[in-house]
């Protein structure tokens, strides 16, 4: 097994594990494992107050949970509200989100 794989088995069997970090939620009409970081948002200075204040967070989803990587503006559905994609980023197979429930952009 290589480094890439560990990773890859990492991801699925613990951080993604609702036994352990994730929690199950509705994503677009899709039962998913997501890890909310209410800390990824404090790390970003500045828009953290603005953040909290306009319903942010931050969450993680696996790659093949969403299919691609949203973009900016995207809309999606969590746990039946609307939320749209103010920034997304990917890394070995994980997608990291900035969601907000309003359309105001930064």
């Amino acid at each position: 097994m290589d480094f890439r794989d560990a990773v890859a088995a990492d991801v699925d069997n613990v951080f993604f594990n609702t036994g352990e970090f994730a929690e199950e939620v509705v994503i677009d009409g899709r039962s998913v494992p997501i890890i909310l970081d209410s800390d990824a948002l404090e790390g970003m200075s500045e828009l953290y107050a603005f953040g909290l204040s306009m319903g942010e967070q931050f969450i993680f989803i696996r790659e093949k949970d969403m299919h691609r990587l949203p973009q900016e503006g995207d809309q999606l559905t969590k746990d039946g509200k609307e939320w749209y994609v103010k920034h997304a980023v990917s890394n070995m197979g994980v997608f990291g989100l900035r969601i907000g429930r309003s359309r105001v952009y930064d």
